[in-house]
């Protein structure tokens, strides 16, 4: 019998009591030190590269997640290498 760990690196990045964060399910999550359960959600979207139609089961995950020096800006990427910048508002 074999057993495979398949566990892929997320990012995390804190910034003024946010907590940024990826996930192995191709989402950032971004919680407050104030709240128990995520303040925010983000899921990446992917496209087949044959057909160009969205497709929500693809096996990619976030890879990395930073905070854009001290603003509300988030810069997130996922392991097909698409890159996403998002701001709270």
């Amino acid at each position: 019998m074999y057993f495979a760990w398949l566990q892929n690196f997320v990012g995390l990045s804190i910034f003024d009591g946010y907590i940024a964060t990826g996930s192995e399910t191709n989402e950032v999550f971004v919680y407050h030190k104030a709240f128990p359960m995520p303040v925010l959600s983000f899921k990446f979207g992917d496209t087949d590269p044959l057909s160009g139609h969205e497709v929500d089961d693809a096996p990619q995950f976030i890879s990395s997640v930073c905070w854009r020096g001290q603003s509300s800006t988030l810069v997130a990427a996922n392991s097909s290498g698409t890159i996403k910048v998002m701001e709270m508002v």
